[in-house]
Parts: structure tokens; sequence; C-alpha cells
């Protein structure tokens, strides 16, 4: 069995920016797990354990539905606090495009493959403890709006998620090209 979601890994150039803010938000009053740059990605749909021929089944429908997508541009920018203010369990960047394709091939890969499926975001880190949490939230809407980038989303990808004591291991299993 193979544990594995369908997203997108992070093209390098933005990751520079990305590593940057991170390193903001480590000196702010946290204990949190951050991403390692090599893992920064868009996840579309967390499928959990998958046996090989479930995988082979993934691969098909993410080629089929894949064609019906053109490679479109997507924005990075603004920091978003998950599930919210009060109880923050994740800090996020928001990945969005002017026309919204990334949110309906999303729900499409949902409808198609299923999984669980969340609004698209890049994960910064998942927090433990905030000892400070006033100064945090101001410290936070400073660099609320910041823009890291854009990139031209051209693929999508079933990548398996390697669980290891220092962190998980993502390996592409599958790539999908758009349109």
């Amino acid at each position: 069995m193979v544990r594995c979601f369908i997203g997108v890994l992070i093209p390098d150039e933005l990751k520079k920016p990305i590593v940057e803010l991170q390193r903001k938000i480590e000196k702010l009053p946290i204990k949190a797990k951050f991403v390692e740059p090599e893992n920064l990605h868009l996840c579309f749909s967390f499928l959990g354990e998958k046996s090989e021929e479930e995988i082979e089944e993934i691969s098909a429908k993410l080629d089929e539905l894949s064609k019906n997508f053109k490679s479109f541009e997507v924005r990075v920018r603004g920091i978003k606090l998950i599930p919210n203010e009060r109880y923050v369990r994740v800090i996020a960047l928001d990945a969005f495009d002017e026309n919204r394709v990334l949110e309906g091939l999303r729900l499409e890969v949902k409808r198609v493959i299923g999984g669980d499926s969340k609004p698209a975001h890049l994960t910064l880190c998942r927090v433990k403890n905030i000892s400070e949490k006033t100064n945090f939230l101001e410290e936070i809407r400073k660099i609320k709006d910041i823009s890291i980038g854009k990139f031209i989303l051209s693929s999508l990808q079933l990548i398996k998620s390697e669980l290891r004591r220092t962190g998980p291991i993502y390996t592409v299993l599958h790539e999908s090209k758009l349109g």
C-alpha cells in the first residue's frame, strides 16, 4: 500500500521567497513544523493508502481528466490561518487564479477520483503551539498580504508520501499534462 495525494510540487523559482517567509514566521512566538523546500506543494486531494492496482486506475483517470484543462497561471499570495485566527493549526499561502480554473480543477479531481479535498493552499507549517497569540496575530497581519509570485500549472501529479521520522519524502509516481 502506498500513501499518496494528487497535487503539484512548487517550481524552484518560487521556493526562495517561500523559504524567506518561513524564516520570518519561525521568529514569531510559535512552535511549528515547517514544510521542507523540496516538499512545498499544492494538494488537490489526499487519497490515503492505495494499492498498486488502484494507483494504475487513478493514473489513468488523472490522464483523462487532465485533457479537459489547459495550462494556466496560478498566483501564490496572502497568508491563510487554518482553520481560523482563534485556533491556528496551519499557516499557509493562498493559491488562486483570476478565472477560478484552479478551483474547478480541484472539484473535478474530487468528483472523478475522490479523496479528502480542501480549497487550494500551500502549507508553510503545522502549528504546535502559539505562546503569545496577540503578538503573533499582530505580526502576521503585517505580512498577511505578501505576494510570493506566480507559476504556470501545466500538469497534475500523483505523489507518494512516505512518512519518516525526519519528515515526509515525496516522490512523483505519475504526471498528467494538462490539455
